[in-house]
Parts: C-alpha cells; sequence; structure tokens
C-alpha cells in the first residue's frame, strides 16, 4: 500500500470531496473513490496504481472508538471497472450492479473481550441516470464516476436509486457478505 489508508480515510470522513474523474499515472498514485459513514462505523474505497501498472481496488473498514477512527480490517483485488465510463441504465440492467462485498469484525469490548457485532459493506456501480441513493434515511454521497460503497451493521438497508427529480428507478439489490456466525451478531 502507498498511501496512509488511516489518514486517507479520515480525510474523507471530514468531508474531502471525492474527485469526479479517477485517473491514475505515474504521479497519482492513488485516488479516493468512495466512502460511507453509518453512525460508528465506515467504510472507505481507493483506487491504487498496482506495482505492474494495473489498478487495484481497496476498501478498508473503520470504527469511531475511544475518540478517533481505527481502521479493523479491508480487501481488495485488481479492477479497471472503476476507471471505465460510467453506464446507461438501460446498458447495466439495473440502476446499480453490487460487483462486491465484505465484512469485518467490530472491535473487542464488554466481557472477556468478545466482539460486538459485524460490519458488513457492498460496493455500487451506479448507472448514469442514477443522481440520488436513499439508503434508509440517509442519503449516500458518491461521485460523477459512479462508484459508491454502502457500510452497515445488522440487518441489510433498503436502498432506492433515484433520478435528478427525484424519481425512483428502482431497488438497488446489493451482494451481501456470508451469513456470519450467530457469536458476532
Amino acid at each position: 500500500m502507498s498511501y496512509d489508508a488511516l489518514a486517507e480515510s479520515v480525510r474523507l470522513l471530514e468531508g474531502a470531496e471525492l474527485p469526479a474523474v479517477v485517473r491514475l499515472s505515474r504521479r497519482v498514485r492513488h485516488v479516493p473513490l468512495a466512502v460511507d459513514r453509518d453512525g460508528d462505523v465506515a467504510v472507505t474505497v481507493f483506487l491504487r496504481r498496482g506495482v505492474s501498472g494495473l489498478p487495484l481496488v481497496e476498501s478498508h473498514t473503520l470504527e469511531l472508538a475511544r475518540g478517533g477512527w481505527r481502521v479493523l480490517g479491508g480487501g481488495g483485488g485488481a479492477s479497471d471497472v472503476a476507471v471505465a465510463p460510467r453506464q446507461s441504465l438501460a446498458e447495466l440492467g439495473a440502476p446499480a450492479v453490487s460487483p462486491g462485498s465484505g465484512g469485518t469484525a467490530r472491535s473487542r469490548s464488554g466481557l472477556l473481550g468478545l466482539r460486538s457485532g459485524w460490519i458488513s459493506y457492498a460496493e455500487l456501480w451506479l448507472a448514469r441516470e442514477v443522481a440520488v441513493l436513499q439508503v434508509g434515511n440517509r442519503r449516500l454521497p458518491f461521485a460523477a464516476h459512479g462508484y459508491a460503497v454502502v457500510v452497515w451493521t445488522g440487518r441489510t438497508p433498503e436502498i432506492t436509486a433515484r433520478d435528478a427529480e427525484g424519481k425512483p428507478l428502482g431497488a438497488v439489490e446489493l451482494r451481501t457478505p456470508r451469513r456470519m456466525p450467530p457469536f458476532y451478531a
């Protein structure tokens, strides 16, 4: 990793803008793609130029604990979709497609240092017509390139994609991580 995941993630969580256009080069080695926060949990996603020059997507799960954010885990892999042009609703076949998902156990707390739950997230590629993503009672921020991420704890949230006029384009189906053992719930 060629960047400080915690520092860059905190910058996004404090309101740094996501770039509208995603470009990597020899000089630009990483670019923030997406961020979502739900209470004391968050996920950030970055595009990074790998050693071979291939674009790599990396996600980081974070938790707000003891007055500060900390990275709990994450994952990633090669992907050139994040730098591809945004597709139309007709081309994509849905308002959004969820290509991947993940999750991380929350930090240890309570009696005997047991884990206090699970943080889940899903990545989204949004159709060009999508202007607003409604996740439960909140609006999910995303950049013009249409790559987004949703974070949650507990039940999978209901998501509705809307156009620029606020009209519903449809529900967004999330690719959800496998069910976790009951002691993480």
